[in-house]
């Protein structure tokens, strides 16, 4: 018998479609502050430096960096001569990230980057109402699909997701979707 087509894999799938639906929204998780976004023309890669919380951005149109402390784009490059190892996910970076090899989450899919911070906090995709999908966040020690242990798991995002991780420091956490990328800082962050 085919487990996908019984009546235990329905049950299941109901049971944890229910389970995402109670799952609240909400703009920013408690103990984070939801900083704005920028318009990405042409977006293709991001990717954190592991050093700060500078950001790499490569589109169609070359390469930027954002400070994401100071929520403002820092440098440009319009070149489209550099090195990206689109198997591996790793850019070099430019100006004040020269010397730096960059690692990548894709549009296309793929990601190097955490889904988890140092702090226990955790990114989780799911695709309850597929091609749509959902970024759940999740405080440690919990998981938004287990009752009873997702009390304060909450959706920051639904639609048409390119990729997402957090910072290195674990203080920076990055939607990307055809809109540009969206960020969120830790409160108090040192």
């Amino acid at each position: 018998m085919d487990y996908f087509k019984s009546r235990e894999f329905e049950k299941h799938r109901k049971n944890t479609y229910s389970i995402l639906e109670q799952i609240p929204i909400a703009k920013s998780p408690v103990g984070w502050t939801f900083r704005g976004n920028f318009s990405i023309s042409g977006f293709e890669y991001f990717g954190f430096d592991e050093s700060s919380d500078l950001l790499l951005v490569v589109s169609s149109d070359g390469r930027g960096i954002i400070d994401l402390a100071k929520a403002e784009k820092i440098s440009r490059d319009y070149s489209d001569d550099f090195d990206l190892d689109e198997t591996l996910l790793i850019c070099k970076g430019f100006d004040v990230l020269e010397d730096k090899s960059i690692k990548l989450a894709g549009k296309y899919g793929g990601s190097i980057l955490p889904i988890s911070n140092k702090f226990g906090d955790s990114l989780q995709r799911v695709s309850p109402l597929y091609p749509c999908e959902d970024i759940i966040y999740q405080p440690a020690f919990e998981d938004c699909l287990i009752e009873g242990h997702n009390k304060n798991c909450v959706r920051i995002y639904k639609g048409f997701l390119y990729c997402y991780g957090f910072s290195f420091s674990g203080n920076y956490f990055v939607i990307a979707d055809d809109g540009g990328i969206l960020f969120w800082e830790r409160n108090n962050v040192v």
